[in-house]
């Protein structure tokens, strides 16, 4: 099976092939490293032995087409559902619901253009994987801003000396970024491999759903926008201290335990690259005193 995490994205009704425009944030959701990226939430019914309704998409952020097929295969009669569809480059797309059973012990396959990507087992689904709930944004601009922020999942960081590659643009050569100028590290960014910085990202974000957005620093952000309080945060607000900035994405499965979406180095990566665009726990910056609430009112 393929390493998994969580990730915030959006609540559509699940219907085999269904397109989303401008999509919502956001779910607590499964996420597969796999690039355009599989995902899927599984929600319990506590009958007939128990069995799992999962709802799966296929969130492509690449620049060609991408197909899923979902498979639930019942040991001893073989494939009991099947069902295959495409994305488009850029396109979000929910397929029909799989309804997999722990009894007898169903298996839930996902195929990505022809290759085995997903294998679970339906005794074997975690428990951060169940009981998907959703919290919103109510602002169209928000949900599309958080929509291009959920496709750059996993681009590598790229500290915020390296202008313009801390925006998304992709190299063509392998590169070594200085980060002398703000006192960082030297990171590393593999050729044909997008990166962010975490105000380049919250930029771009903004970009991308057409709203006026002219701060490209987190000092700026931080001076600039509107403040509020933190008790009164919701989705789509900023935590920023001098230095850094994240999205507050709420809490989405109910959980007692927020997230935000932001571009920090988190993880190395074989080649030398740091994973920076991630999901990540919201408390640490809301009880932080460095850290002060924002909010794009015009948004």
């Amino acid at each position: 099976m393929l390493l998994l995490r969580r990730i915030g994205v959006v609540a559509v009704s699940a219907v085999l092939g269904v397109a989303l425009a401008g999509p919502a944030a956001h779910a607590d959701w499964t996420f597969y490293r796999t690039d355009p990226h599989l995902i899927a939430c599984w929600e319990k019914v506590n009958a007939y032995g128990g069995v799992y309704q999962v709802s799966n998409g296929l969130l492509n952020g690449t620049g060609g087409w991408h197909s899923a097929r979902v498979l639930v295969n019942r040991p001893w009669v073989g494939i009991t559902a099947d069902q295959t569809y495409v994305a488009a480059p850029g396109e979000w797309k929910i397929g029909a619901i799989a309804n997999v059973a722990i009894v007898p012990g169903d298996e839930y396959l996902v195929d990505l253009d022809g290759a085995r990507a997903v294998g679970i087992p339906a005794h074997g689904i975690p428990f951060y994987m169940n009981h998907c709930q959703v919290s919103e944004s109510p602002l169209q601009n928000i949900r599309e801003a958080i929509s291009f922020g959920l496709a750059q999942l996993d681009s590598v960081y790229t500290g915020g000396c390296a202008d313009p590659w801390r925006f998304g643009v992709i190299p063509q050569q392998n590169m070594w970024h200085n980060g002398s100028c703000l006192n960082q590290n030297n990171y590393f960014q593999p050729a044909g491999v997008k990166g962010f910085d975490c105000s380049g990202l919250i930029f771009k974000m903004f970009e991308y759903a057409g709203v006026w957005f002219p701060w490209a620093s987190s000092t700026d952000m931080k001076n600039a926008l509107p403040r509020i309080d933190k008790s009164q945060l919701q989705v789509g607000d900023l935590l920023i201290k001098y230095g850094h900035v994240a999205m507050y994405l709420g809490d989405g499965n109910g959980d007692g335990i927020p997230s935000m979406l932001e571009a920090r180095p988190r993880w190395g990566n074989p080649d030398g690259s740091m994973t920076g665009v991630m999901i990540s726990d919201a408390r640490e910056y809301i009880g932080s005193g460095e850290f002060t609430a924002h909010r794009v009112t015009w948004a």
